[in-house]
């Protein structure tokens, strides 16, 4: 009976000890493949925004949409985030709104972004700190809302100030006479009626009844 339960004991311990081994090395697999298509995305998507760079024309539909798809499979949030911006900031660089309102010409915007894209995906395939968005970046996502309301025919968001409101009238002031309190409030201060029973009766009794 012993021997019977070390030996079910002994094939349970195997069991399960196999299972663990065979999804450990599942998970690890998956996580290679999973690191090595990211990197492979990151490889493409750099030289996607060298390309764009370079280019001559003006930014080119596909190619920004190819750029995009592999943005998606970027693993970590604020490299995918900052990398979406460039996109869609690339695709909006040549509208003559955002030209207008951010003081960027469109070539010059379009290397600026493609250089930020190209650091943002550098400092991730390093694993160092993401780099903070240069002074153009900045401005063309400060009005990015804007010059799209106005592309769409609508008021630009820009409220005029509102009118400072007018001082009260001064008070006129009082007649040189005048206390400032009506006859109506002055009383007549009178003499309590107890005061005077006392001083009637020290009248009469200070008199001779004879007299």
């Amino acid at each position: 009976m012993n021997d019977l339960l070390l030996v079910l004991a002994g094939g349970a311990t195997s069991l399960v000890t196999s299972a663990v081994v065979t999804w450990s090395q599942g998970r690890f697999a998956r996580r290679a493949e999973v690191r090595s298509a990211v990197r492979d995305s990151t490889r493409q998507l750099t030289g996607l925004l060298i390309a764009e760079r370079d280019a001559p024309e003006s930014a080119s539909s596909s190619t920004l949409a190819e750029a995009e798809i592999l943005s998606v499979t970027l693993m970590d949030r604020r490299t995918r985030e900052s990398v979406r911006d460039v996109i869609r900031l690339l695709r909006e660089c040549e509208l003559p709104e955002l030209e207008e309102l951010s003081g960027v010409r469109s070539a010059r915007a379009r290397q600026i972004l493609c250089d930020h894209g190209l650091e943002v995906l550098g400092a991730h395939l390093r694993g160092d700190k993401l780099p903070a968005a240069p002074d153009g970046v900045r401005r063309l996502l400060a009005v990015e809302t804007e010059a799209l309301n106005i592309h769409a025919g609508a008021a630009p968001t820009t409220t005029a100030p509102s009118p400072a409101p007018a001082p009260a009238p001064a008070p006129e002031p009082a007649p040189a006479g005048d206390t400032g309190t009506s006859p109506a409030s002055r009383k007549v201060r009178r003499r309590p009626q107890s005061a005077r029973t006392s001083a009637n009766k020290e009248s009469d009794a200070g008199t001779d009844p004879l007299d």
